[in-house]
């Protein structure tokens, strides 16, 4: 039952997918890394020397958000995470010509 006058509203299964997601990532100093994905994942706020791409494991599957592909990535030895952003390819949706064309617009 909704209280009148809540915020609480329902959104359709397309207000759903196009939605920004929030980042799962958590730094902390004072926890342990741990992966509990797709919940959170808790990690160092720092890289260490360790944390280069072959040590980097994909976590998840690859998702896509405006036509911006990103994953999350977790170092395999201290358990430093990040979101990594896929470059854009040139035939990619509306939103990412639409986005170019502003940074464009924004340099001049």
């Amino acid at each position: 039952m909704r209280r009148i006058g809540s915020n609480i509203r329902k959104q359709s299964a397309e207000a759903k997918v196009n939605r920004t997601p929030r980042n799962i990532i958590r730094y902390s100093t004072s926890e342990k890394p741990r992966n509990e994905y797709p919940r959170r994942i808790v990690s160092p706020p720092n890289p260490s020397r360790c944390c280069v791409d072959e040590n980097r494991v994909v976590v998840g599957t690859v998702r896509e958000v405006d036509g911006f592909k990103y994953c999350y990535k977790i170092c395999e030895v201290c358990g430093h995470a990040v979101r990594f952003f896929f470059p854009a390819v040139e035939g990619t949706s509306e939103a990412v010509k639409n986005y170019r064309q502003w940074k464009r617009y924004m340099v001049q």
